[in-house]
C-alpha cells in the first residue's frame, strides 16, 4: 500500500507541475495565470515535502521538511484566495477590504514565523511505526484556524462569482469550487484533524490522493470549458502524456526485470524504483535536445561554412514574398544567398518573353558586367549548371568562365523561362554540395513566380505612370479651352451688360412718352389712336423687362447682384403685386384670389427683388392658366413667411422639372404657349430666395397645374450690401435717374416713376366707356411693376 501511495504521489507531483507549466505559458503576463501557476506549485511544493518527510532518515531533516510542509501549506491557502478573487474578476476593493486583506497577510507573515523560527507550532518530530509525527505547539489550534477560515474565504469568493457570473464563466467558476474544495477539506481531515485528534499518522500519507478532485475538475474544466484557453495546448500535449506513460512503462518493466536477473535476492521500493524511472525519463526526453546543441557546437568548429537548408528555404520565401519591387527583390535575394551560402558573388538576370534582358542585378562584382542576352537565354534554357562537374570540350563550361560563376541555376515557370542566377565559387574553395543542388531546385521555382509577379507589378506601374501622365495632359488641355471658354463667356457677359444699358436708355425714353402720350399729358387722343399707342406701350414694357432680367443675369455673373433690405410689409405688397394682374385674369376670363391667413409679421426683405419674384409667379400662372384659377396664398409659421401660388394650368413636364430653374432654360409645353419667353425669371427668382436665405416652393403636375413659392426667415440673416460697384471696365454699371432725365429732357421724377413702374393698362372699351383716354386716372388702377 505504501508503494502505491509512493507512485500516486509522484504522478500527481507530476501532473500538477504539467498543468501550472501549461497555464502560465499560455499567457505568462496574464494575472489569473500567474495566480494559478503559483497556487500548483506551491501544492506540488506541500505534498512533495510532506512525502519526503518519512524518507529523510533524521529527526532534524525530517523537523525541517516539516516544517516546509507547514510553510507551503500556508502559502498554498493564501495563493488559494488571491486566486479566486483575481478568477472572479472582482474590480471593487473598499477601504475595509484591504485592511482585512493585509491584517490577512500580516497572519500569514506571523505563522510563518512562528512555524519555522519558533516551536509555538511544531515543537519537534517523533517515529512512530516507521511513519514520522510532529509534536504540536500550543498555537497548532491557531494554525487550524488559520485553514479553515482561508478555505471558507476563498470558497465563499469563489460561490459569489459564480452566482454573478453567466454561461461558460460561471461553469468554470463552479468546477474550481468543486475541485479546491473537495481538495482543500479533504487535506485538512487527513494532514490535521484525524492525526491530532485521534493519534493515527497513517492518514498523513494519504494527504496527495485528494489532489486528484483539483487536478481532475480543473482538467474538465480546462477541456470541456476552456478554462484559460489553455485547451489547444493541452490536446497538443496529449501525445507527449501518452508517450511519457508508455516509456515509463516500459521502463518500469525493463528495471524491474533487469533487477530479478541481475540481483534476484535483491529488494527495491517503490520509491527507489521510481525515481529511477523518472530519471531515466529525463535523459530519454533531453537526449534529442543534447544532441541538437552537440551537432550545432561541431558544426561550428568542424563546418565552419556549413548552413541549416531549412533556414535557407525559409529565409529565401520570407524574403521573395515581403517585396513587389522587382530590383528590392533580386537584390536581397543575392545578398541573402551570398551571406547563407558563402558565395563569393552572384548577379541575376530577368529575360523577357522575346529573350531580351529586362533587368539585372549583381553582387561583389568588382567592375560593371557586360552580358550578352543570347548567352543568358542559352543558360536559362538547360538545366543546373556546375562549373566542376562539367568538361572542358562543354560550350557551357566556356559561358560560366566567360562571366566567372561556377553556377548556374535556371528560373523557369511550368511554361516561360523567366531569367537565370549565377553564382560565384563558395568562399571556402569548397565544391557546390548535393544540398546545395537540391536548394538550387527547390528555390529556382519560388524565384520564377515572384519575378513574373513583379514583372507584372512593374508593367502595371508603368501603364499608371503612362495614364497618370495622358490624364495630365488631357487635364490641362481642358483647362485651357476651359480657361477660353471663360474669357468668351465674360466676353459675353460684357456684351449683354452694355448692350443691355445702352438699350435701356432710349427705351425709357420711349416708354416715357407713351406713358405721358396715353395720359393725355400731350392732348387727347382718338380711340383709335390709343389702341396703337398702349401696343406700343406695352411692348415697350415688356422689353425693358427683358433687359431688366438680362442685366440682373450679368450682375449674378459678375458678383453685382447685391441686396438692399428693408422693414417690408409683406401683405400689402402681396395685395398691391395681385391688384395689378386682375384685369388681365378678368380678360382670361379666370379667378384671380387672394388669401392672407393671420396676421404676417414684416421682414426684413429687398422689397423691389421680392416684389419681381411675386409678379414673376403670379404673371406665369396667369399666362399658362387657360381654364380655371390662380389662387394666391401668403402665411406664416413660427420660422418662416410662406407665399405660394396655386393655378390650374398646363403644369410642368416631370422630365423637365430638374432643369426648371436653370439659366435660359424653358419647358417645350411652356415654349408652345409663349414663344417669346426667356426662361429667366424663375433663375433669377431661384438666386433672389438663396441670396435671402430662403426656400423655393415648387411641384406641379403636368395638365393639372403647379404650385410656386416660397419661404422667407422671418429672423432675417440678410445684411445690407452695396447697391452700386463698378463694372469690370471700371465704368458705372449704368447712368443714374438725374443724369438720363437731363440727357432727354424729361423730368426726373418722370423718369423715376417709369423705371418702377410699368405704366397703366388700359384697355379701349374702358376708354369708350367714359369718353376720354384718361379713363385709367377715373378706374384707378395702379401702374404694374416691370418684370
Amino acid at each position: 500500500m505504501y508503494d502505491f501511495l509512493g507512485f500516486f504521489t509522484v504522478t500527481v507531483l507530476i501532473l500538477n507541475l504539467f498543468l501550472a507549466i501549461l497555464v502560465l505559458a499560455r499567457n505568462f503576463r496574464e494575472k489569473v495565470n500567474i495566480a494559478f501557476s503559483a497556487m500548483a506549485l506551491l501544492i506540488i511544493l506541500w505534498l512533495g515535502t510532506n512525502f519526503a518527510v518519512d524518507f529523510s532518515g533524521s529527526d532534524s531533516l525530517a523537523l525541517l521538511l516539516t516544517k516546509l510542509t507547514s510553510l507551503f501549506a500556508v502559502w498554498s491557502t493564501v495563493l488559494f484566495i488571491i486566486f479566486s478573487y483575481i478568477f472572479t474578476d472582482r474590480k471593487i476593493r473598499p477601504l475595509y477590504f484591504r485592511i482585512l486583506g493585509g491584517l490577512y497577510l500580516f497572519v500569514s507573515f506571523l505563522l510563518s514565523f512562528l512555524i519555522f523560527f519558533t516551536t509555538t507550532i511544531v515543537r519537534g518530530v517523533y517515529l512512530k511505526n516507521g511513519i514520522y509525527g510532529n509534536e504540536v505547539g500550543m498555537m497548532m489550534p491557531g494554525l487550524a484556524l488559520f485553514f479553515i477560515i482561508s478555505l471558507l474565504v476563498g470558497v465563499s469568493i469563489l460561490t459569489d462569482g459564480f452566482r454573478k457570473s453567466k454561461g461558460v464563466k460561471a461553469q468554470q467558476i463552479k468546477l474550481m469550487v468543486l475541485g479546491l474544495s473537495a481538495f482543500s477539506l479533504m487535506a485538512l481531515i487527513f494532514n490535521l484533524l484525524i492525526p491530532y485528534l485521534t493519534g493515527n499518522l497513517e492518514t498523513i500519507n494519504y494527504t496527495p490522493l485528494p489532489s486528484i478532485f483539483f487536478i481532475g475538475f480543473t482538467a474538465y474544466a480546462i477541456v470541456k470549458h476552456r478554462m484559460m484557453d489553455i485547451r489547444m495546448v493541452v490536446a497538443r500535449s496529449v501525445a507527449y502524456a501518452i508517450l511519457l506513460l508508455i516509456l515509463g512503462g516500459f521502463y518500469a518493466a525493463a528495471i524491474f526485470a533487469a533487477q530479478a536477473l541481475i540481483f534476484p535476492s535483491a529488494s527495491y521500493s517503490a520509491g527507489y524504483v521510481a525515481l529511477q524511472i523518472v530519471l531515466a525519463l529525463v535523459m530519454a526526453f533531453s537526449f534529442q535536445p543534447l544532441r541538437r546543441w552537440l551537432t550545432r557546437v561541431t558544426d561550428k568548429i568542424f563546418f565552419k561554412n556549413a548552413y541549416d537548408p531549412e533556414a535557407l528555404l525559409d529565409n529565401v520565401s520570407h524574403t521573395v514574398g515581403s517585396t513587389i519591387v522587382l530590383i528590392e527583390m533580386m537584390y536581397k535575394t543575392l545578398q541573402l544567398l551570398s551571406k547563407e551560402m558563402k558565395v563569393t558573388r552572384g548577379v541575376l538576370v530577368v529575360l523577357t518573353d522575346a529573350g531580351a534582358i529586362y533587368n539585372s542585378q549583381s553582387i561583389n562584382y568588382k567592375n560593371a558586367l557586360h552580358l550578352d542576352a543570347g548567352d543568358m537565354v542559352k543558360l536559362a534554357k538547360d538545366g543546373i549548371l556546375i562549373y566542376d562537374e562539367l568538361g572542358e570540350s562543354s560550350h557551357y563550361k566556356r559561358l560560366l568562365r566567360k562571366y566567372d560563376v561556377s553556377a548556374s541555376v535556371p528560373i523557369k515557370t511550368n511554361t516561360d523561362t523567366v531569367g537565370v542566377l549565377l553564382l560565384g565559387e563558395k568562399a571556402s574553395g569548397d565544391m557546390y554540395s548535393q544540398t546545395d543542388h537540391k536548394i538550387f531546385e527547390i528555390i529556382a521555382p519560388e524565384l520564377a513566380v515572384a519575378i513574373t509577379n513583379a514583372k507584372s507589378f512593374e508593367k502595371i506601374e508603368k501603364f499608371n505612370v503612362t495614364l497618370r501622365q495622358e490624364i495630365k495632359k488631357a487635364t490641362h488641355e481642358l483647362e485651357k479651352k476651359n480657361e477660353q471658354l471663360r474669357e468668351l463667356d465674360k466676353a459675353k457677359d460684357e456684351f449683354i451688360s452694355m448692350a443691355s444699358h445702352q438699350l435701356r436708355t432710349p427705351l425709357t425714353a420711349i416708354k416715357g412718352y407713351l406713358s405721358m402720350l396715353l395720359e393725355g399729358d400731350a392732348g387727347e387722343i382718338k380711340v383709335s389712336q390709343y389702341d396703337f399707342v398702349n401696343e406700343a406701350y406695352q411692348g415697350a414694357n415688356r422689353m425693358v423687362g427683358l433687359i431688366n432680367d438680362l442685366l440682373n443675369v450679368s450682375r449674378m455673373e459678375t458678383g453685382r447682384f447685391f441686396l438692399e433690405p428693408t422693414e417690408v410689409d409683406m401683405e400689402k405688397v402681396v395685395e398691391e403685386e395681385v391688384k395689378q394682374l386682375l384685369n388681365h385674369a378678368k380678360e382670361k376670363k379666370l379667378k384671380l384670389t387672394l388669401k392672407i391667413k393671420g396676421k404676417t409679421p414684416h421682414v426684413m426683405v429687398d422689397e423691389t427683388k421680392i416684389r419681381q419674384v411675386m409678379m414673376n409667379f403670379i404673371d406665369n400662372a396667369v399666362y399658362y392658366t387657360t381654364e380655371g384659377s390662380v389662387t394666391v396664398t401668403l402665411e406664416h409659421d413660427k420660422e418662416n413667411v410662406i407665399f405660394k401660388v396655386t393655378d390650374t394650368g398646363i403644369g410642368v413636364p416631370k422630365e423637365a422639372q430638374k432643369n426648371l430653374f436653370t439659366k435660359f432654360y424653358r419647358a417645350d409645353n411652356a415654349r408652345h404657349v409663349r414663344p417669346d419667353g426667356t426662361g429667366l425669371g424663375i433663375y433669377l427668382a431661384k438666386r433672389v430666395m438663396d441670396d435671402h436665405h430662403g426656400e423655393l416652393i415648387f411641384h406641379s403636375t403636368e395638365g393639372k397645374g403647379s404650385v410656386f413659392g416660397f419661404k422667407l426667415p422671418i429672423k432675417s440673416k440678410v445684411k445690407m450690401q452695396p447697391v452700386t460697384a463698378p463694372a469690370p471696365n471700371g465704368q458705372p454699371v449704368g447712368p443714374a435717374i438725374g443724369e438720363l432725365a437731363a440727357g432727354i429732357g424729361v423730368p426726373a421724377e418722370t423718369l423715376e416713376a417709369t423705371q418702377i413702374q410699368s405704366g397703366p393698362t388700359v384697355t379701349p372699351s374702358s376708354a369708350v366707356a367714359n369718353g376720354d383716354v384718361n379713363a385709367s386716372k377715373a378706374a384707378g388702377l395702379e401702374p404694374p411693376l416691370t418684370k
